[in-house]
């Protein structure tokens, strides 16, 4: 609830139409946006709200997401239920987004909330998952080894995790397929 009240918080101090909250053309058509590189949707009208979207929020959550959060998650749970709730660097995609708003002048922030917002970039930096408890904190390592590459085509660079591409400090490697 934590995060939600401060992406909420966050959200509210943006000071740009937000595309997150109407990703739609106006006009006639009403599609969304094209996924183009920056330079190329800013020439093509795309306005730098959604740029920004896009490029950042959208582009880290699909690398991180699909690319990363998601295979490791599934290889921790094996056969069993999935694992609980966890944050860390797989929230970078939204931390990023408002951390970019923000240096760009496009957002204002009261102080406690971007305090807050500098709190979970700097874990994002710092450390894997962790799991926030009444009395205790969990908190993983960030991985050793990262090994990824780009997806031939995307507008943004996306990446997609190689088979074996993670390895931990003590050698443990999840079984990601590609």
């Amino acid at each position: 609830m934590v995060v939600s009240r401060l992406r909420g918080a966050l959200g509210a101090g943006v000071t740009h139409t937000d595309p997150e909250l109407s990703p739609a053309r106006t006009g006639k058509t009403r599609q969304p946006w094209p996924e183009l590189a920056p330079a190329h949707a800013l020439d093509s009208g795309v306005p730098l709200a959604v740029v920004l979207h896009q490029g950042v929020r959208t582009a880290l959550h699909r690398s991180l997401a699909h690319g990363f959060s998601l295979p490791v998650r599934a290889a921790l749970a094996g056969d069993g239920p999935l694992p609980v709730c966890w944050y860390g660097q797989q929230d970078a995609s939204w931390i990023a987004y408002y951390d970019v708003l923000r240096r760009l002048g496009l957002a204002g922030y009261r102080p406690d909330d971007a305090d807050h917002l500098d709190t979970w970039a700097d874990l994002a930096r710092s450390c894997g998952w962790w799991w926030p408890g009444e009395d205790v904190c969990v908190v993983v390592e960030r991985p050793r080894e990262i090994r990824v590459e780009p997806v031939a085509g995307t507008a943004h660079d996306r990446i997609r995790l190689r088979p074996h591409g993670v390895r931990y400090r003590d050698g443990w490697q999840p079984r990601l397929t590609g």
